[in-house]
Protein backbone atom coordinates (compact mmCIF):
# COMPACT_ATOMS: atom_id res chain seq x y z
CA UNK A 1 0.00 0.00 0.00
CA UNK A 2 2.52 2.70 0.47
CA UNK A 3 4.35 1.38 -2.62
CA UNK A 4 0.90 2.50 -4.18
CA UNK A 5 1.02 5.72 -2.35
CA UNK A 6 4.52 6.42 -3.35
CA UNK A 7 3.91 6.23 -7.37
CA UNK A 8 0.67 8.05 -7.00
CA UNK A 9 2.39 10.89 -5.10
CA UNK A 10 5.10 11.07 -7.56
CA UNK A 11 2.90 10.76 -10.73
CA UNK A 12 1.22 14.10 -9.38
CA UNK A 13 4.20 15.81 -8.93
CA UNK A 14 5.42 15.31 -12.28
CA UNK A 15 2.14 16.24 -13.83
CA UNK A 16 2.18 19.27 -11.71
CA UNK A 17 6.03 20.42 -12.80
CA UNK A 18 5.53 19.87 -16.23
CA UNK A 19 2.24 21.08 -17.17
CA UNK A 20 3.79 24.79 -17.62
CA UNK A 21 5.96 23.46 -19.55
CA UNK A 22 3.75 21.80 -22.06
CA UNK A 23 1.50 25.53 -22.04
CA UNK A 24 4.96 27.22 -22.97
CA UNK A 25 5.48 24.49 -25.78
CA UNK A 26 1.96 24.56 -27.18
CA UNK A 27 2.05 28.47 -27.00
CA UNK A 28 5.31 28.69 -28.81
CA UNK A 29 3.63 26.23 -31.31
CA UNK A 30 0.78 28.75 -31.88
CA UNK A 31 2.74 31.81 -32.55
CA UNK A 32 4.93 29.95 -35.19
CA UNK A 33 1.98 28.49 -36.80
CA UNK A 34 0.03 31.52 -37.06
CA UNK A 35 -1.09 32.44 -40.27
CA UNK A 36 0.51 35.34 -42.23
CA UNK A 37 -1.87 37.92 -41.79
CA UNK A 38 -1.27 40.13 -44.71
CA UNK A 39 -0.44 37.57 -47.28
CA UNK A 40 -1.82 38.49 -50.41
CA UNK A 41 -2.84 41.93 -49.76
CA UNK A 42 -2.04 44.69 -52.01
CA UNK A 43 1.13 46.85 -51.48
CA UNK A 44 0.16 50.35 -50.67
CA UNK A 45 3.06 53.30 -50.15
CA UNK A 46 2.83 55.22 -46.97
CA UNK A 47 5.62 57.50 -47.97
CA UNK A 48 8.50 58.59 -49.88
CA UNK A 49 11.37 60.00 -47.77
CA UNK A 50 13.61 62.23 -49.61
CA UNK A 51 16.83 64.82 -48.04
CA UNK A 52 15.49 67.68 -49.70
CA UNK A 53 12.65 68.35 -53.00
CA UNK A 54 14.03 72.53 -53.54
CA UNK A 55 13.31 71.25 -57.50
CA UNK A 56 10.52 70.01 -57.12
CA UNK A 57 6.98 71.23 -56.33
CA UNK A 58 6.83 71.25 -52.64
CA UNK A 59 5.28 73.06 -49.71
CA UNK A 60 6.94 75.08 -47.18
CA UNK A 61 8.18 72.62 -45.11
CA UNK A 62 9.92 70.82 -48.05
CA UNK A 63 7.40 68.13 -48.11
CA UNK A 64 5.70 66.84 -52.34
CA UNK A 65 2.47 66.95 -51.27
CA UNK A 66 0.57 66.35 -54.54
CA UNK A 67 -1.32 68.58 -56.59
CA UNK A 68 -0.23 72.11 -56.16
CA UNK A 69 -0.14 74.54 -59.28
CA UNK A 70 -1.62 72.07 -62.07
CA UNK A 71 1.58 69.90 -61.29
CA UNK A 72 1.47 66.54 -59.34
CA UNK A 73 4.10 63.81 -57.33
CA UNK A 74 4.56 60.84 -59.36
CA UNK A 75 6.72 57.71 -59.41
CA UNK A 76 7.17 54.49 -61.47
CA UNK A 77 7.64 51.71 -58.72
CA UNK A 78 8.72 48.08 -59.91
CA UNK A 79 8.17 44.53 -57.74
CA UNK A 80 10.27 41.59 -58.80
CA UNK A 81 11.17 38.43 -56.96
CA UNK A 82 7.30 36.98 -56.55
CA UNK A 83 6.03 33.86 -58.09
CA UNK A 84 3.79 34.22 -59.77
CA UNK A 85 2.38 37.39 -61.97
CA UNK A 86 0.21 38.54 -59.30
CA UNK A 87 3.47 39.27 -56.79
CA UNK A 88 5.28 41.54 -59.67
CA UNK A 89 5.13 44.47 -61.15
CA UNK A 90 7.20 46.51 -64.01
CA UNK A 91 6.42 50.19 -63.80
CA UNK A 92 3.31 51.08 -61.70
CA UNK A 93 2.28 54.84 -62.09
CA UNK A 94 2.10 55.88 -58.39
CA UNK A 95 0.49 59.41 -57.98
CA UNK A 96 0.03 61.60 -54.82
CA UNK A 97 -3.63 63.18 -55.10
CA UNK A 98 -2.82 65.50 -52.19
CA UNK A 99 -3.78 63.30 -49.67
CA UNK A 100 -2.19 59.85 -50.03
CA UNK A 101 -0.46 57.58 -52.68
CA UNK A 102 -2.63 55.75 -55.52
CA UNK A 103 -2.53 53.26 -58.34
CA UNK A 104 -4.74 51.84 -60.80
CA UNK A 105 -2.71 48.99 -60.61
CA UNK A 106 -2.68 45.94 -57.34
CA UNK A 107 0.18 43.63 -56.57
CA UNK A 108 0.10 41.67 -53.82
CA UNK A 109 2.74 40.91 -50.97
CA UNK A 110 3.31 37.55 -50.95
CA UNK A 111 3.76 37.16 -47.41
CA UNK A 112 6.82 37.52 -44.82
CA UNK A 113 8.78 34.53 -46.44
CA UNK A 114 8.71 36.18 -50.16
CA UNK A 115 11.53 37.12 -52.29
CA UNK A 116 9.97 40.26 -53.40
CA UNK A 117 11.81 43.25 -53.66
CA UNK A 118 10.39 46.72 -54.58
CA UNK A 119 12.51 49.73 -56.26
CA UNK A 120 10.91 53.16 -57.22
CA UNK A 121 11.97 56.68 -59.40
CA UNK A 122 10.37 60.19 -59.56
CA UNK A 123 9.31 61.81 -62.02
CA UNK A 124 7.16 58.82 -63.91
CA UNK A 125 7.97 58.32 -67.34
CA UNK A 126 5.73 55.77 -69.13
CA UNK A 127 7.97 53.92 -71.31
CA UNK A 128 10.14 52.71 -68.23
CA UNK A 129 11.45 49.29 -67.99
CA UNK A 130 14.00 50.28 -64.60
CA UNK A 131 17.21 51.64 -66.58
CA UNK A 132 16.41 55.99 -67.24
CA UNK A 133 17.96 57.81 -70.43
CA UNK A 134 19.32 61.33 -69.14
CA UNK A 135 20.47 64.22 -70.70
CA UNK A 136 22.09 66.01 -68.64
CA UNK A 137 21.06 69.55 -70.25
CA UNK A 138 17.39 68.71 -69.22
CA UNK A 139 18.41 69.39 -65.61
CA UNK A 140 15.64 67.05 -64.22
CA UNK A 141 16.25 66.24 -60.81
CA UNK A 142 15.82 62.15 -60.66
CA UNK A 143 15.24 60.40 -57.39
CA UNK A 144 15.44 56.76 -56.99
CA UNK A 145 14.88 54.32 -54.32
CA UNK A 146 17.01 51.37 -54.35
CA UNK A 147 15.83 47.32 -54.13
CA UNK A 148 14.72 46.76 -50.72
CA UNK A 149 13.04 43.42 -49.67
CA UNK A 150 9.39 43.40 -49.00
CA UNK A 151 9.12 42.42 -45.29
CA UNK A 152 5.07 44.18 -45.45
CA UNK A 153 2.30 45.15 -47.78
CA UNK A 154 2.88 48.90 -46.22
CA UNK A 155 5.78 50.38 -47.62
CA UNK A 156 8.07 53.13 -46.59
CA UNK A 157 10.47 54.34 -49.09
CA UNK A 158 13.36 55.74 -48.82
CA UNK A 159 14.55 57.88 -52.03
CA UNK A 160 17.97 59.47 -52.96
CA UNK A 161 18.98 62.10 -55.53
CA UNK A 162 20.62 60.14 -58.47
CA UNK A 163 22.66 63.09 -59.79
CA UNK A 164 25.40 65.61 -58.19
CA UNK A 165 24.60 69.24 -57.40
CA UNK A 166 27.01 71.91 -58.03
CA UNK A 167 26.81 75.29 -56.40
CA UNK A 168 28.50 78.37 -57.32
CA UNK A 169 28.95 80.30 -53.68
CA UNK A 170 30.83 84.00 -55.05
CA UNK A 171 31.48 87.13 -53.26
CA UNK A 172 32.17 89.76 -54.94
CA UNK A 173 35.41 93.15 -54.26
CA UNK A 174 34.17 96.25 -53.01
CA UNK A 175 35.64 97.87 -56.24
CA UNK A 176 33.45 96.57 -58.29
CA UNK A 177 30.67 98.49 -60.08
CA UNK A 178 28.74 95.32 -60.74
CA UNK A 179 27.92 92.10 -59.28
CA UNK A 180 25.98 90.70 -61.71
CA UNK A 181 26.65 87.53 -62.93
CA UNK A 182 24.86 86.68 -66.39
CA UNK A 183 26.41 83.29 -66.93
CA UNK A 184 28.43 80.32 -65.61
CA UNK A 185 29.65 77.09 -67.59
CA UNK A 186 31.22 74.13 -66.57
CA UNK A 187 33.13 72.14 -68.64
CA UNK A 188 34.33 68.20 -68.93
CA UNK A 189 30.75 67.01 -67.89
CA UNK A 190 29.17 64.22 -68.85
CA UNK A 191 25.85 64.81 -71.58
CA UNK A 192 24.22 61.92 -71.29
CA UNK A 193 24.00 58.31 -69.05
CA UNK A 194 21.80 55.44 -68.67
CA UNK A 195 20.58 55.61 -64.89
CA UNK A 196 19.66 52.14 -63.33
CA UNK A 197 16.68 52.41 -60.65
CA UNK A 198 17.30 49.17 -58.92
CA UNK A 199 21.05 50.00 -57.90
CA UNK A 200 21.64 53.70 -58.90
CA UNK A 201 24.38 52.83 -61.24
CA UNK A 202 25.26 54.55 -64.44
CA UNK A 203 25.96 53.48 -67.35
CA UNK A 204 26.52 54.37 -71.33
CA UNK A 205 28.27 57.32 -70.24
CA UNK A 206 30.12 58.86 -73.08
CA UNK A 207 33.40 61.06 -73.05
CA UNK A 208 32.86 63.50 -70.55
CA UNK A 209 33.48 66.94 -72.95
CA UNK A 210 30.38 69.03 -72.83
CA UNK A 211 30.00 72.28 -71.18
CA UNK A 212 26.80 72.83 -69.01
CA UNK A 213 25.35 75.90 -67.74
CA UNK A 214 24.50 76.77 -64.52
CA UNK A 215 21.27 78.76 -63.61
CA UNK A 216 21.07 80.99 -60.35
CA UNK A 217 24.41 79.36 -59.59
CA UNK A 218 23.19 75.97 -59.42
CA UNK A 219 23.66 72.57 -61.69
CA UNK A 220 22.86 69.58 -61.68
CA UNK A 221 25.37 66.77 -63.33
CA UNK A 222 25.47 63.03 -63.88
CA UNK A 223 28.09 61.54 -61.34
CA UNK A 224 31.68 61.36 -62.21
CA UNK A 225 33.98 58.35 -60.22
CA UNK A 226 36.82 60.32 -61.67
CA UNK A 227 37.33 63.67 -62.36
CA UNK A 228 40.21 65.79 -60.88
CA UNK A 229 39.03 69.33 -61.77
CA UNK A 230 36.36 71.95 -62.99
CA UNK A 231 36.98 74.36 -65.70
CA UNK A 232 34.70 76.98 -65.01
CA UNK A 233 33.86 80.43 -67.11
CA UNK A 234 32.09 83.06 -65.66
CA UNK A 235 30.38 86.08 -67.95
CA UNK A 236 29.76 89.47 -66.15
CA UNK A 237 27.04 91.99 -66.52
CA UNK A 238 29.59 94.55 -67.95
CA UNK A 239 30.73 91.75 -70.54
CA UNK A 240 34.14 90.69 -68.25
CA UNK A 241 34.47 86.89 -69.05
CA UNK A 242 37.01 85.29 -65.92
CA UNK A 243 38.07 81.42 -66.38
CA UNK A 244 39.28 79.41 -63.64
CA UNK A 245 39.65 75.94 -62.73
CA UNK A 246 38.24 73.84 -59.81
CA UNK A 247 40.92 71.58 -58.22
CA UNK A 248 38.78 68.18 -56.71
CA UNK A 249 41.41 66.69 -54.87
CA UNK A 250 39.83 67.89 -51.34
CA UNK A 251 36.71 66.10 -52.44
CA UNK A 252 38.71 62.46 -53.46
CA UNK A 253 38.88 63.69 -57.10
CA UNK A 254 35.03 62.65 -57.75
CA UNK A 255 31.46 63.89 -57.92
CA UNK A 256 29.27 61.85 -55.91
CA UNK A 257 25.36 60.81 -56.27
CA UNK A 258 23.46 62.56 -53.56
CA UNK A 259 26.09 65.03 -52.89
CA UNK A 260 26.15 68.74 -52.99
CA UNK A 261 29.35 70.62 -53.98
CA UNK A 262 29.87 73.68 -52.72
CA UNK A 263 32.27 76.40 -54.99
CA UNK A 264 33.43 79.17 -53.21
CA UNK A 265 34.88 81.83 -54.79
CA UNK A 266 35.93 86.20 -55.26
CA UNK A 267 35.42 87.94 -58.11
CA UNK A 268 37.05 90.67 -58.56
CA UNK A 269 37.97 93.68 -60.56
CA UNK A 270 40.15 91.60 -62.80
CA UNK A 271 40.59 87.96 -61.38
CA UNK A 272 39.07 85.54 -59.59
CA UNK A 273 40.67 83.74 -56.27
CA UNK A 274 39.03 80.76 -55.41
CA UNK A 275 38.16 79.55 -52.33
CA UNK A 276 37.54 75.98 -50.35
CA UNK A 277 35.53 73.56 -52.15
CA UNK A 278 33.20 71.33 -49.60
CA UNK A 279 31.01 68.02 -50.34
CA UNK A 280 27.88 67.53 -48.59
CA UNK A 281 25.00 65.56 -48.24
CA UNK A 282 22.17 67.30 -50.60
CA UNK A 283 20.26 68.87 -48.94
CA UNK A 284 21.11 67.58 -45.35
CA UNK A 285 19.58 70.30 -43.69
CA UNK A 286 16.30 70.17 -44.75
CA UNK A 287 14.90 66.95 -44.80
CA UNK A 288 12.04 66.93 -46.71
CA UNK A 289 10.04 63.99 -47.58
CA UNK A 290 8.30 63.53 -50.79
CA UNK A 291 4.48 63.11 -49.50
CA UNK A 292 3.02 63.82 -45.67
CA UNK A 293 0.62 61.55 -44.41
Amino acid sequence: MKNMTNKLWDLVKFSVFTFPFSVLISCDQQEIESPDSMKDTPITIASAGVAELTTRVITDDNKLEGIMNEESAHMGVFVTGGSADKYNATNMHWQHDGDHWDCTKTVLFEGASSQQKIYAYSPFFFDSTGSIAVNASEQTDWLVATATDLTSSVVNLTMTHALTKLVLKPTFGTELTSQTITSVKVEGMYASGTLNVSDNTWSDLPEANTILAMANNELLVIPMESCTSLPITITMEDARVFKTTVNLATVDNKLEAGTQYNIALQIGQDKVTLGDITASPWGYAAGGVLETE
